[in-house]
């Protein structure tokens, strides 16, 4: 690797969590949340209601997490057997 130059970067704590606490860092997830969720239900050929998503703000890092889960028997099966969700974040 190249020497940038660059020889001590500093990171402001309170920076990086505001951003993680934005509105732009929430939309972001959601939109990579809800791009996942719909390839894993394009995957789904097994019907049901297919695959939901959520956005939770929390954990220890105080950030936005996004969730996509089953939502019946037909979507845990396209999951297991096929590989729909698994293939959605590929």
């Amino acid at each position: 690797m190249a020497n940038s130059g660059i020889n001590h970067i500093e990171f402001i704590n309170d920076g990086f969590k505001a951003i993680l606490a934005s509105d732009g860092c929430r939309e972001a997830v959601e939109t990579a949340t809800q791009e996942i969720a719909d390839k894993a239900n394009a995957n789904n050929s097994r019907g049901g209601t297919g695959f939901e998503t959520k956005v939770e703000f929390g954990s220890r890092a105080q950030r936005f997490v996004g969730f996509v889960h089953t939502t019946d028997r037909n979507s845990e099966i396209a999951e297991s057997e096929d590989g729909a969700l698994t293939r959605g974040i590929l």
